[in-house]
């Protein structure tokens, strides 16, 4: 008979933080050594410029950021977020649209199976390493958020005592919303989430933020707005639903954190997306600008673009190709500057290249084989040329980056103004890409199949 978890959770918690050592140890071996590919991933946070967006396991991301903060301070985090699996036994799933002689074609990715060896201890055995790397990551004053449900926050907040201690615990945060299906007998509707929040220290400091109530009539102390309206600003609670009036200074600051729905102009399609104005508050309550906030389960990387938007520094970390792409996508948006690291390269594709008056065209594209096979909903033939491109960016000689990528209304450009390009990534719809690199001052000729081509 199997143990019960309570029982087990102290050999969980101790070979989690096994599991996290030996990783740890690992990335300073290869910060001594000046691994190049392990360096540089465990480097690129050295500054407020660049970001980083990892691809790749995020144990090995997570010990490598944690083995360069132990030599440069300034790379330690002020939040360190993490919304991982929930340990719901259910199968989730990206929605990509293309378009296929001018018709727009619905598909679906699998994106990730919250399934575990062992149930419930095998997710606890993934999520613990991460968690104890996540804690020595912080600085001194910061903060770790975990978003979860109620599949399993009960046991992670036992976890999170032991690990950061109990006297170290800040808060469990509800977001409420009213979106997807309920039973009707079974239980009660689950309808919030659970976000535990804990310090590093007793030195972290909450930022008070201030929400606006009208009122039917007034009350003590209250006042009027311009429109004669009974208000008053209270601090906001720790209960967060539909549309908060965020007061900064004289203005009110609407942030919305409802759920993205199919409706929602916020919407990538990317399973399990968290909405913008959830992470601001987050963000707004733990940090200031120019702080560092890391998302090691960056999903569609709304924790990036919000940090982005917010003037704070950034690492999102994610093992999906497609969450590449839609991370990229919506911070090249916004006009953000990054660095991106992979742990792989993907199978190359075939691609015709040409350049013309200062523009560099994006001719004949095949993607690499199998991207059928990773798509459900495709009924109208084999995903070839531009419709299988989810996008392409160029990197050129002097820094200069511009890119296109597909969105619900519009296919990517096929030419793109560049002037003497370097890198040239071409992704298709599930988030492979090919890269092809260029030598300095070499003319460009159109190729019939552009290999990858290593540092």
């Amino acid at each position: 008979m199997t143990a019960s978890l309570l029982v087990q959770l102290p050999q969980l918690i101790e070979q989690g933080c096994a599991v996290a050592a030996a990783a740890l140890i690992k990335a300073r071996e290869a910060r001594e050594t000046n691994d190049t590919r392990e360096a540089s991933a465990a480097s690129a946070n050295r500054s407020v410029e660049p970001n980083l967006v990892y691809r790749g396991d995020n144990l090995a991301a997570l010990a490598s950021l944690v083995a360069t903060a132990e030599v440069e301070p300034a790379a330690r985090a002020k939040l360190v977020y993490l919304d991982p699996p929930y340990d719901s036994g259910t199968d989730y799933r990206n929605r990509i649209e293309t378009s296929i002689d001018g018709n727009t074609v619905a598909l679906t990715q699998l994106a990730y199976r919250d399934r575990w060896l062992e149930g419930t201890a095998g997710y606890l055995r993934m999520l613990i390493p991460r968690l104890v790397l996540a804690r020595e990551l912080l600085c001194d004053d910061g903060a770790l958020i975990v978003h979860l449900d109620w599949h399993a926050s009960h046991l992670v907040r036992i976890v999170l005592d032991e690990l950061f201690g109990r006297e170290n615990f800040v808060n469990q945060l509800v977001w409420a919303y009213r979106s997807g299906g309920a039973s009707r007998t079974s239980s009660v509707p689950r309808k919030h989430d659970e976000l535990l929040m804990y310090r590093r220290t007793p030195n972290f400091r909450i930022r008070t933020l201030r929400e606006r109530q009208l009122l039917d009539k007034p009350f003590m102390g209250s006042k009027r707005d311009a429109a004669g309206n009974h208000y008053v600003d209270t601090i906001l609670r720790d209960v967060l639903e539909g549309v908060i009036n965020l007061v900064e200074g004289d203005r009110v600051c609407p942030v919305s954190v409802r759920p993205v729905l199919n409706v929602s102009a916020e919407r990538t399609g990317y399973a399990t997306q968290k909405p913008e104005g959830l992470l601001e508050l987050l963000l707004r309550w733990c940090t200031d600008a120019g702080d560092l906030v890391v998302d090691a389960f960056a999903g569609s990387g709304t924790t990036a673009a919000v940090a982005a938007r917010l003037g704070r520094r950034f690492v999102s970390i994610d093992s999906s190709a497609r969450a590449e792409v839609i991370t990229r996508a919506r911070l090249d948006a916004q006009g953000c500057r990054y660095r991106v690291w992979r742990e792989v390269q993907d199978a190359p594709a075939e691609i015709v290249l040409q350049q013309r008056d200062g523009r560099l065209a994006l001719g004949d594209y095949t993607p690499a084989d199998g991207l059928d096979e990773l798509l459900v909903g495709q009924d109208a033939g084999p995903l070839t040329e531009l419709a299988a491109l989810a996008g392409w960016a160029v990197t050129s000689a002097d820094g200069n980056y511009v890119s296109s990528w597909r969105s619900s209304r519009q296919a990517p450009a096929t030419t793109l103004e560049v002037a003497d390009p370097m890198l040239v990534e071409v992704f298709d719809l599930v988030g492979r890409v090919t890269e092809f690199r260029f030598d300095s001052g070499a003319p460009i000729e159109t190729r019939p199949r552009l290999a990858h081509c290593d540092e």
